[in-house]
């Protein structure tokens, strides 16, 4: 699953603070590989030596927050993944090992750090792109935080995830549904998505979504899926069994005029 990982896309993600003509989500295309030949402006480099910097400043203390190479003044708290985390440490004698997959350098690490000090154990492990894992190796692995390029090097590295967290990366992927098959192989005990887009119709929705320049100095434009909820859930439901779903966020967001909101659900292991 290696030949996969590389195929995710920017850990953007879905946080467009404006929609205009120009930018948001567009079209309806046959397949991932049509609508990422009609992308354009994006530049890896660019955007990863963007996260790099303000990854970086968070790190050093600089910064308080960042998102999407974007710095806050205050954190962003997501109620929802702080529970989630909460919830699942609860129920292992306050020790926590999480799989981020898609998790940048550390986003949602740096996000909920000051909330898990009380832990008696903490493993978070990111699995990313060959050029994020390789970046974060070398600058951001810490006491808490390590770097793999697959599922496979993670688990051989003596992790026994918890909790696997894929938070606005999947939509960004070209075969979403092999990777969530794959992932869901391993049978972590529990299982969250976040931040997912979904369709008003009975189908997967291939769109483009262009970022304006706040985000990157740099205008770019990526496939983005819109998800059939049920056809999603039936995946997930193969071997997991959903606990509670959940409103990402309270900010709505428009396709072609429509509007949607970023949702998300967090799934138990069945027995047997």
């Amino acid at each position: 699953m290696h030949y996969l990982i590389k195929e995710l896309a920017p850990p953007v993600i879905g946080t467009l603070r404006y929609y205009s003509l120009k930018y948001g989500w567009k079209g309806n295309f046959e397949s991932f590989e049509k609508a990422q030949q009609q992308c354009s402006g994006y530049d890896e480099n660019h955007i990863l030596n963007k996260i790099i910097e303000t990854t970086g400043k968070v790190k050093d203390g600089e910064a308080v927050y960042e998102r999407d190479g974007i710095i806050y003044d205050e954190v962003n708290v997501n109620h929802n993944l702080l529970s989630v985390l909460l919830l699942v440490a609860g129920r292992n004698d306050n020790k926590l090992t999480i799989v981020d997959f898609g998790g940048s350098l550390g986003t949602s690490y740096y996000q909920n750090i000051k909330y898990l000090s009380h832990l008696k154990e903490l493993n978070w492990c990111i699995i990313e792109q060959p050029t994020y894992v390789s970046e974060g190796k070398k600058s951001f692995e810490n006491e808490h935080v390590k770097f793999y390029y697959s599922m496979e090097e993670c688990y051989a590295a003596n992790n026994e995830p918890d909790l696997v967290l894929i938070s606005s990366a999947l939509q960004y992927i070209k075969n979403p549904y092999e990777i969530l098959k794959h992932i869901q192989s391993f049978k972590a005990p529990y299982f969250m998505i976040d931040l997912v887009g979904f369709n008003d119709k009975d189908e997967d929705r291939i769109t483009i979504q262009n970022v304006p320049p706040i985000f990157y100095g740099i205008e770019a434009s990526y496939p983005c899926t819109f998800f059939s909820k049920q056809k999603l859930e039936v995946q997930l439901s193969k071997n997991y069994v959903k606990e509670f779903e959940f409103i990402s966020e309270a900010q709505k967001y428009y396709i072609n005029f429509k509007p949607f909101r970023y949702e998300g659900s967090f799934w138990k292991l069945k027995k047997g």
